[in-house]
C-alpha cells in the first residue's frame, strides 16, 4: 500500500482494475481508520479506488475520472459553494453517489444536497453503540449479504426517509436504515445510516453492504460532462462590477430604459437619468418620494414614455405617480388615487434567450434562475421547479463587496444593474477580453473659421484593469488627418462639415470608436 501524507490530506490509491468502475472516497481525517478499512477491502476485491480528505478534489477536473463518489461520515457542509456545485454537476453528468453515516446532517448550506440525500434526522439519537438485527430487503450490487445479520454500531436515526426510496436494510420492526434510488439530478444515490463507529468496519457485512451500494450506483461509463456543458458554474473572476454613476444621494429605486439609459429617484425626490452614451447623470425633475418603494416602466413605454412610481401608504396599498419622459426630460407628471396593488418584486428572473445576442450577457447557467439580494445573506440565486417551489438556493458573487443594495434589475443589454447606497453599478460578464469604451467630447461643436477646438477622450475606459489604452483621432473632411494623442487641440481653417472620430484600442487587439460632428462656418466679417 502506498501512503502519501500532506497538510490535512491523506491519499490512498490502488491501481488494480475492477471492470470499468473507479470510486473516490471522501472522508474527514478523523475517520482515516474507516477509510483504510474500505480501501483494504476494495483492494481485496480488486476495485479501483482513491481516497482523500481534501475538499479540493471535489471538482469537475477531478471528478470526471470517477464513476462514483463516497462520502464517508462527511457531509456537503465540508465543501465550499464551488465544490458543492461541482458535486451536483457530477450527478447531473451521470455519476453515482454513496453516503455513509454522517453524510446526513440536520441542516445543510446547499438545498439541492438535502433534497438529493433525502433522509431527515430524528431529534433523538443513540448516545452509545447499539446492536441491530437487520434484514436485507433488496438485492443490489454484486456483494453478497446474508438475509438477516447483526452489527454493533452507532447508526443515525431518521424521522423520515424519502417516499421515492427503495429500502435496502430494515430492522425487525420495519424501520429503514439504508436506501437507494435514481436522483432528480440525473445519477443514482445510495445511503446507509450505518458506519458511525470505527469498530463497525471490522464487520465484513458492513463493508459488503457499502460496496453493494457502490456497485449499484456506479455506471459502466464515466460521467458525460458534454451533455451538461451549459451548466458549468462560471468563475467569479469573469464578472466585473462597473460603477456607472456615483455620488448619488440615497437613491431608492430605478428602472432601465430601452435606450440603455437609467432613470432613478433619490430619497430627496430628485429624479435623475444616467445617459449611457455620454456616461453622465443629470437631474430631470423632482417628485414626492415619501415611502417610495419602486418605479416601473409602462408596458408600452416605447410609445408613451410613461414611468410609474409606487409609494406605500398602507400595507400593500400604494399611491401611484406617473411621469412621462421625452428624451432625457420629464414632459408631464401626475398622481393617481391610493389603490391596492403589488408592484414590488422580491426577486428577478434571468431570461437567457432574451439577451443571448448581447455582448456581456450572463451565461446560460443562470437561465430561469431568480436573483434576490439580502444585506445580511448577500446575493442569492433560487432555482424553482415547475410549480414555483424553490429547488435550490446558491450564493452569487460571494467574494464581491456590495454597499446596501436598494434595487436590482436587468437592462436591455442583459447585464445586472444594481442601486447601491450612493452608486448605480452594473455587472459585466465576459470569459474573454472586454472592449474599451470610447468617449469623445469637444469644447465647441460649431463656430466661424478658423475654429480652434479642444478634443478630449475623458471618460474613455477599459474595465479590464490590466489593459493599456491607445488613442487615435481622425479628422474627416476633404482629406483625413490622423493624430495619435489622448487629448487634442485642433484648428479647422476651412469652412465645412467635419466628422471627428476617436478610436480607443487596448493592447489585446480590441477597439471602440465614437464620432463627433463639427460645423465650421464662414469667417466672421471684419470690423471696419
Amino acid at each position: 500500500m502506498k501512503k502519501i501524507i500532506s497538510v490535512a490530506f491523506v491519499f490512498f490509491s490502488t491501481y488494480a482494475v475492477f471492470g470499468q468502475s473507479k470510486t473516490l472516497i471522501f472522508y474527514p481525517v478523523s475517520n482515516s481508520a474507516q477509510a483504510k478499512a474500505l480501501w483494504e477491502d476494495a483492494h481485496s476485491k480488486k476495485c479501483l479506488i482513491d481516497t482523500t480528505s481534501n475538499p479540493a478534489k471535489i471538482s469537475d477536473s477531478n471528478l470526471k475520472n470517477y464513476n462514483t463518489v463516497v462520502f464517508l461520515n462527511i457531509s456537503v457542509n465540508a465543501l465550499n459553494y464551488q465544490q458543492s456545485a461541482e458535486l451536483q454537476r457530477f450527478l447531473q453528468a451521470g455519476g453515482g453517489f454513496v453516503g455513509v453515516g454522517g453524510a446526513i446532517e440536520k441542516s445543510y448550506k446547499w438545498l439541492w444536497y438535502n433534497k438529493m440525500i433525502g433522509g431527515v434526522l430524528a431529534e433523538s439519537q443513540f448516545p452509545d453503540k447499539v446492536q441491530l438485527s437487520l434484514i436485507t430487503n433488496a438485492a443490489i450490487g454484486k456483494s453478497e449479504l446474508p438475509p438477516l445479520w447483526k452489527i454493533e454500531d452507532k447508526p443515525l436515526v431518521m424521522s423520515s426517509v424519502p417516499v421515492r426510496c427503495k429500502p435496502v436494510l430494515l430492522d425487525v420492526m420495519g424501520k429503514t436504515w439504508a436506501w437507494h434510488y435514481s436522483t432528480e439530478e440525473g445519477g443514482k444515490m445510495f445511503y446507509t445510516a450505518l458506519g458511525g463507529e470505527s469498530s463497525a468496519f471490522q464487520n465484513p457485512n458492513l463493508l459488503s453492504h457499502i460496496w453493494s451500494g457502490v456497485e449499484e450506483v456506479s455506471s459502466k461509463k464515466m460521467p458525460d460532462y458534454a451533455k451538461i456543458a451549459d451548466t458549468a458554474l462560471p468563475s467569479e473572476n469573469d464578472f466585473l462590477k462597473v460603477t456607472l454613476s456615483d455620488n448619488l444621494e440615497n437613491p431608492l429605486a430605478f428602472a432601465t430604459l430601452p435606450t440603455r439609459n437609467v432613470v432613478l429617484v433619490e430619497q430627496n425626490g430628485k429624479v435623475k437619468i444616467f445617459n449611457a452614451q455620454k456616461r453622465r447623470t443629470n437631474q430631470i425633475g423632482k417628485i414626492d418620494a415619501t415611502n417610495l418603494k419602486a418605479i416601473k416602466l409602462d408596458p408600452e413605454f416605447a410609445e408613451n414614455g410613461y414611468v410609474y412610481t409606487f409609494s406605500e401608504t398602507n400595507t400593500n396599498e400604494y399611491k401611484i405617480g406617473r411621469m412621462q419622459l421625452v428624451g432625457d426630460s420629464i414632459a408631464t407628471m401626475s398622481d393617481f388615487s391610493s389603490q391596492s396593488t403589488t408592484p414590488l418584486t422580491k426577486s428577478i428572473f434571468y431570461e437567457f434567450d432574451k439577451y443571448a445576442s448581447e455582448t456581456y450577457h450572463l451565461p446560460k447557467y443562470f437561465a430561469g434562475k431568480s436573483f434576490r439580494f439580502d444585506n445580511e445573506q448577500g446575493f442569492m440565486l433560487e432555482t424553482l421547479d415547475e410549480d414555483g417551489n424553490v429547488k435550490n438556493v446558491e450564493p452569487f458573487l460571494s467574494n464581491t463587496r456590495f454597499d446596501s443594495i436598494k434595487d436590482i434589475s436587468f437592462g436591455v443589454d442583459g447585464e445586472l444593474y444594481l442601486l447601491e447606497n450612493t452608486r448605480l453599478v452594473k455587472i459585466d460578464y465576459s470569459e474573454k477580453n472586454r472592449k474599451p469604451i470610447a468617449i469623445a467630447s469637444a469644447d465647441v461643436l460649431t463656430g466661424n473659421a478658423p475654429l480652434k477646438v479642444k478634443l478630449s477622450s475623458d471618460g474613455s475606459v477599459d474595465y479590464d484593469a490590466k489593459d493599456g489604452l491607445s488613442f487615435e483621432w481622425s479628422i474627416i473632411g476633404a482629406t483625413i488627418t490622423i493624430i495619435k494623442e489622448q487629448n487634442l487641440e485642433y484648428t479647422f481653417s476651412k469652412v465645412g462639415n467635419y466628422e471627428v472620430k476617436l478610436k480607443v484600442s487596448d493592447n489585446q487587439g480590441e477597439s471602440a470608436e465614437t464620432l463627433l460632428k463639427i460645423q465650421v462656418n464662414k469667417p466672421a466679417p471684419k470690423k471696419k
